[in-house]
């Protein structure tokens, strides 16, 4: 894919006929627009927003923004995984590094459609149905289409998700709201498997400096071992 079509994956417009709006750019009512070369114009009133084959996000609608609350500008170049946190409804973490949609796509395949509970920037639980679409691309590059929309919360999931602070916050609040967002990056791919050297990489750190996060998300989490600091990550409602 050549760096023009590339660079049209990032044209996010508001549709002129949107209604009125409750904070600036985030339209009550909206529709998602989507300028490709090769695809067109591609519009929809779901989230939408799309991931390369690294799951790199590269588009973020105004739809997706009024689901989740994250602007394009936060979230673009973010691993997919890291900003949606994403749960199954029995809490079982399913958006990871290497997940299933992606695997998939890597084959050319596509994946069902399937519900998924994900982190929103307050830090609410969103219950959504995400739909996908597999775009193929020169040299083994794809991207992926995602069509988000939100349904009924499963009655075990918790209805927020703690939002993290910095390390210098009063040490009397809850375990769950001392992480760091950082240190939250850092649970998250151990929760999806990764080594500490997968970490650093994912995260363009240095191994020592993976060693320090992952030792200190287990001491505040009071865990003894990497597979007791998913749990209470879990546990927490974490990940």
């Amino acid at each position: 894919m050549s760096t023009r079509q590339g660079k049209a994956w990032n044209q996010v417009q508001q549709h002129p006929f949107d209604g009125p709006v409750t904070e600036p750019g985030v339209p009550l009512d909206d529709t998602a627009i989507i300028e490709d070369p090769q695809l067109g114009r591609i519009a929809t009133a779901d989230g939408l927003f799309v991931t390369d084959e690294h799951q790199r996000i590269v588009a973020w609608s105004s739809s997706a923004q009024r689901v989740l609350g994250y602007s394009a500008e936060e979230v673009i170049g973010q691993r997919c995984f890291l900003v949606l946190m994403g749960r199954e409804p029995g809490g079982h973490p399913i958006c990871r590094r290497l997940c299933r949609v992606t695997a998939n796509a890597r084959r050319g395949r596509g994946t069902a459609a399937y519900e998924v509970a994900a982190r929103a920037r307050d830090g609410a639980v969103k219950c959504l149905s995400n739909s996908v679409l597999v775009l193929d691309g020169a040299n083994g590059t794809f991207r992926v289409m995602h069509l988000l929309r939100e349904v009924t919360c499963h009655p075990g999931l918790p209805r927020r998700v703690a939002t993290p602070v910095p390390d210098s916050a009063d040490e009397g609040l809850p375990i769950a709201e001392r992480l760091t967002r950082r240190e939250l990056e850092v649970l998250r791919l151990l929760a999806g498997g990764a080594t500490v050297d997968e970490i650093a990489e994912e995260l363009t750190i240095s191994v020592y400096t993976a060693r320090n996060h992952v030792a200190n998300v287990q001491r505040k989490l009071g865990a003894r071992s990497r597979l007791e600091t998913v749990l209470l990550g879990m546990r927490n409602g974490l990940i």
